[in-house]
């Protein structure tokens, strides 16, 4: 699918905006805490400017903090999927790993993707058939070739399963690889997939806002994903996504 021009410079101009936004420290106020996430102001903040900037395209958003219609999934309209700001306990601790993730979906089918890792000054732009682009250069991924030469990215989202029987299951999928890694952010993770310095991502229980973007990204590159609906609650999945079609069962 060819994406307007003005689609295209709405997701980049308005990634960096939030970016700056945040790398300024727009507030550091935790607004609520639980035994295993995080929520903060900054997260509020970033996505009211994500939205107000993304009005002028005339599409629907469905965003983290301030939701959305789950149905557009499965519709054939296009709209906006954001995670304004993607690791917010990275955020919360000043460790690095944390980004504004964009994505433009059509029904279940990723677009266009834009990260920003605003702390490592990347921005990464995907859009499936025209390949990806990191600040403006061209990449192409070296993947490894074999699965016991590849790298994993991983993570337990906050509503994760972390009992005995599903500890055991994630050891069984993540063991096959050389190495193994854990970020903090579902977004940057899948972008580094994309990148090509890493070669799979698997999470359970992920939302799309988390993966939007770095699935249109990963698909630009090449690589391949499964998406496998929860039923835990509306556009909640397992999610494999890889190098290779093989690696994603």
């Amino acid at each position: 699918m060819t994406i307007d021009g003005k689609l295209r410079e709405a997701a980049l101009s308005t990634a960096l905006a939030a970016g700056d936004l945040l790398r300024q420290g727009t507030s550091m106020k935790v607004n609520s805490s639980t035994a295993d996430d995080v929520k903060m102001q900054a997260d509020v903040d970033s996505e009211t400017l994500v939205r107000e900037r993304l009005k002028e395209t005339g599409l629907p958003v469905i965003g983290e903090e301030l939701g959305g219609d789950p149905a557009l999934f499965d519709s054939h309209e296009c709209y906006w999927v954001v995670d304004p700001l993607d690791g917010t306990y990275n955020y919360l601790r000043r460790q690095p790993s944390t980004c504004v993730s964009l994505g433009l979906m059509r029904g279940s089918e990723p677009i266009l993707g834009v990260i920003r890792d605003f702390t490592s000054d990347k921005t990464y732009l995907g859009v499936p058939g025209e390949g990806t682009m990191v600040n403006g250069v061209r990449i192409t991924p070296r993947w490894a070739d074999t699965i016991a030469d590849a790298c994993i990215m991983t993570g337990f989202p906050a509503a994760a399963d972390k009992s005995g029987p599903a500890m055991a299951l994630f050891i069984d999928q993540v063991r096959r690889y050389k190495k193994i890694r854990m970020i903090g952010s579902a977004a940057l993770a899948l972008a580094y997939v994309g990148e090509g310095v890493a070669d799979t991502y698997y999470e359970s229980g992920t939302n799309l806002w988390d993966v939007a973007a770095g699935l249109a990204i990963l698909r630009a590159s090449g690589g391949h994903y499964r998406l496998v609906p929860t039923g835990r609650r509306p556009l909640n999945y397992d999610l494999w996504a890889s190098a290779r079609e093989e690696w994603t069962r």
